[in-house]
């Protein structure tokens, strides 16, 4: 079971949705043009799998806790963790990660969606470094359990070609 590549990339996809829950997935700072943050209120959104929180000169001002979010991540981690432990029959555990496929890409479009929704003037230009790492690891994600699928499909014909050696 360990020794399969596709097992370290689903093992990697249950460390990525982990890190979402405790790392910025969204960091967007909300700037006026013509005002200097001298000026006005500099207002600040951050988003990960557990809170969406506003800061407003840098004090906290409103915290949300996501509990669709939450439900989407926990989802993420038992299902690969489903897919892992269903080593033994191959098409089924094809089957399961397509399904994956269906539940990450989810996963994305809620959290874009509530960062289009939630946080007005929302651009991608103006996000920080730190927030595009934190969509970058959602993507990254969607790789790495398409690199199992095709892994865990070059071992099905694997097997189906020395089976018909025999």
């Amino acid at each position: 079971m360990i020794q399969r590549i596709q097992t370290v990339y689903l093992f990697a996809i249950i460390i990525l949705a982990l890190i979402t829950c405790s790392g910025q997935i969204i960091d967007f700072q909300d700037r006026i043009p013509g005002q200097t943050e001298t000026q006005g209120t500099a207002i600040a959104y951050q988003l990960n799998a557990v809170f969406f929180n506003t800061y407003q000169n840098g004090s906290l001002v409103n915290s949300e806790i996501q509990y669709g979010l939450i439900i989407l991540v926990s989802l993420i981690v038992g299902w690969t963790l489903n897919i892992i432990l269903k080593f033994k029959n191959r098409k089924r555990q094809l089957l399961l990660t397509k399904i994956n496929f269906i539940i990450i890409g989810s996963y994305l479009a809620a959290v874009l969606a509530k960062a289009f929704t939630q946080i007005p003037n929302f651009t991608f230009a103006n996000m920080t470094l730190k927030a595009s790492i934190g969509l970058a690891l959602i993507f990254f994600m969607l790789y790495l359990n398409l690199r199992a699928l095709l892994l865990i499909r070059k071992d099905e014909e694997l097997v189906k070609s020395v089976d018909r050696l025999r």
